[in-house]
């Protein structure tokens, strides 16, 4: 192949990650606009089902701890999530969403399930196990370790 060839299939993966990405955040503020949530917001929210640790969340979810500490504070206040000093480090937060929070929390694993689900629309099973290949292999070209948002079952 080419450079030139190459360069374009770079090109175009690019665009259509960022494609991909910009209809994902559109789709969700939109499913989630009663609530008045940023988008760092549904990130804290659907990370909680997960993890309890402001830190940890700013890593899986690859956004900054400064965003995800503001994000944090605007979440107690609309009063989605509780946060207690944690007891085994007192520079880190343990996070609980509360009522309230789960169910908002629901909600976004209901629209995540729509957005996949309009996505891979007349998507066939094995396209799919293949796009998920081609993004492990992509992944670990890249040095990133943990995989587990690809696997179904965590491996």
């Amino acid at each position: 192949m080419s450079t030139n060839d190459n360069d374009k299939q770079c090109a175009a993966m690019f665009s259509s990650f960022r494609a991909i990405l910009r209809e994902y955040n559109a789709f969700l503020t939109n499913a989630m606009s009663d609530y008045k949530l940023s988008p760092n917001e549904i990130v804290v929210l659907s990370s909680l089902q997960n993890v309890s640790a402001a830190g940890q969340i700013a890593k899986e979810s690859d956004v900054s701890k400064a965003l995800v500490s503001r994000s944090v504070k605007l979440l107690k206040g609309k009063k989605l999530i509780e946060v207690t000093i944690s007891a085994v480090d007192k520079r880190e937060q343990d996070l609980r969403l509360t009522e309230e929070g789960a169910r908002v929390a629901e909600r976004i694993a209901a629209a995540n399930r729509a957005f996949c689900e309009e996505a891979l629309h007349n998507v066939d099973f094995e396209a799919v196990e293949m796009m998920k290949l081609l993004l492990r292999l992509v992944l670990r070209n890249l040095g990133v370790e943990d995989l587990k948002n690809i696997d179904d079952d965590g491996r």
